[in-house]
């Protein structure tokens, strides 16, 4: 662990190291440098201090593991059935496979996951490692760190990809604690270094302003999560096989979580990962006396209903209606975006490909910069009319 102190004996107060330090972190107590929390322990202090009062020790670098190979994806299941995700990953981890030549490996948690692994073959796995215990059939956010862990132990893979679901983005950061190891969050694209074989992992940074690639040199394996609907999953094959191994974990026998029901929340809408269409909206509806309006339309056009962060942060619509780079992403082929302005952080939540019809009132909205049409229309009254074509025309009756 990195530490860092002045030495009394030999801070003689001039105040040099001051401007030096660009996050703010020091200060004076009389004639007393004084380092608080805020230190990340660049060292631009150390050669500011002419009378070298500034000690900084950083932890020995760590050499990877030789041994570590494969590439692992954790295969989530839920509710009878492997998230969508986890095919996205196997596909990825294929791609990489042909550059770096190492296996791909799914991991299964439970006793009913354990009894669908040949599908993980069909969409990609060279190999399933499976935990088949009941404990586990309940996803718990406790166990599930606990237990992948010890598998990595066990098997020393060089790369473990994790779907960026809710519960995936619960559990990597738990893992990669646990191994000592770093974690790039919400990647959207991987890729292996020829010349060094190093995973380069890439993300959305400062907003999604700019995009960064992140490296994990010195620790193994490399982990990442991994944004829905970004990669692409392969076309099953049912007639491909590979290799089934059983392992044990060791958990523990008083567990501090009870789960007692499970309850699957229901909408009138499609669900968002598998919508064709999907209709948005965002603070420009007005008011949430809006929000029938705009359930009535997707319920007629078969679509799904999203909103941006700023709806779900007023309380329009629960978070599991977000989309954006804090809610979930989407990959529909059509995205109605009503009263939405178009922050880059919303965007992030629509994946290539997708044709958005943007309807905004404020000409000058960013959203018109990347819309495939631009309505410039109060949305609510343009709502109202493409519900009155969607609705059934009542056929005329007969008369005798």
């Amino acid at each position: 662990m990195a530490e860092i102190r002045v030495l009394p004996e030999k801070c003689v107060g001039c105040r040099k190291c001051l401007p030096a330090c660009p996050y703010g972190a020091i200060s004076m107590q009389g004639r007393m440098a004084v380092i608080s929390e805020a230190c990340v322990f660049c060292g631009a202090c150390v050669p500011a201090c002419r009378y070298e009062a500034i000690e900084l020790r950083l932890p020995q670098t760590v050499q990877p593991n030789p041994q570590a190979r494969g590439i692992w994806v954790f295969a989530e299941f839920f509710a009878g059935q492997f998230k969508p995700v986890t095919f996205e990953l196997l596909g990825e981890a294929r791609r990489l496979a042909a550059s770096s030549g190492e296996p791909v490996c799914a991991i299964v948690l439970g006793e009913q996951a354990a009894q669908s692994y040949r599908q993980l073959w069909a969409y990609g796995a060279d190999e399933v490692l499976a935990v088949p215990t009941a404990k586990l059939d309940q996803r718990d956010e406790l166990l599930y760190p606990l237990a992948l862990a010890q598998l990595v132990q066990a098997y020393q893979p060089s790369m473990f990809l994790i779907g960026g679901t809710g519960f995936g983005r619960s559990i990597a950061p738990r893992i990669a604690s646990r191994l000592e190891t770093g974690l790039t969050a919400d990647c959207t694209r991987l890729e292996i270094d020829a010349q060094s074989g190093l995973l380069h992992q890439t993300r959305p940074a400062f907003g999604g302003n700019l995009m960064a690639t992140i490296l994990c040199r010195n620790r193994r394996p490399q982990m990442a999560t991994v944004r829905p609907h970004v990669m692409h999953s392969l076309a099953p094959d049912i007639s491909r096989r590979g290799s089934l191994t059983y392992a044990e974990v060791r958990l523990p026998e008083n567990h501090l979580i009870q789960q007692l029901d499970l309850r699957l929340s229901t909408s009138d809408s499609l669900s968002l990962e598998s919508a064709e269409i999907v209709i948005g909206i965002g603070r420009g509806i007005g008011s949430p006396r809006s929000l029938p309006l705009f359930q009535d339309l997707a319920k007629a056009l078969g679509a799904g209903l999203a909103a941006s962060r700023a709806v779900v942060d007023l309380g329009w619509l629960p978070y599991a209606h977000q989309v954006g780079q804090t809610g979930i992403t989407i990959a529909p082929k059509v995205y109605l975006a009503f009263g939405i302005s178009g922050a880059v952080q919303h965007l992030a939540g629509l994946a290539e490909g997708t044709y958005i019809i943007a309807v905004n009132k404020d000409p000058h909205a960013p959203i018109f910069q990347v819309a495939d049409e631009r309505v410039v229309a109060d949305c609510v009254p343009l709502a109202e009319a493409l519900l009155s074509m969607a609705k059934p025309k009542p056929k005329p009756e007969r008369t005798a």
